[in-house]
């Protein structure tokens, strides 16, 4: 019983940790912030496409919902954005 809350209270420290990162960007300068900023942002978009075809995907297929139209539309799904990321990175200045 008492291992539980060890754990239960490590984890916790280690989360709240992590969750520090956050302070210790701003104490970071400006410039290297903008330097590293797209790199953020195009993990935080490859961690959210891993979700999905890692977690929702294998859902979809075992309710047997998966089909040729639903392939389609995540095919037709990931072409759009990648153009309109396209897009919007060209016109960026």
């Amino acid at each position: 019983m008492t291992s539980i809350w060890i754990y239960t209270l490590v984890s916790v420290l280690i989360v709240s940790a992590v969750s520090l990162v956050g302070i210790l960007t701003i104490a970071i300068k400006q410039a290297y912030i903008k330097r590293i900023l797209l790199f953020f942002v195009s993990f935080a978009a490859g961690a959210l496409l891993g979700d999905v075809f890692i977690h929702l995907l294998p859902e979809l297929v075992e309710s047997g919902e998966f089909g040729i139209k639903t392939s389609l539309f995540i095919l037709g799904g990931i072409i759009l954005f990648f153009v309109l990321e396209k897009i919007l990175h060209w016109r960026h200045c």
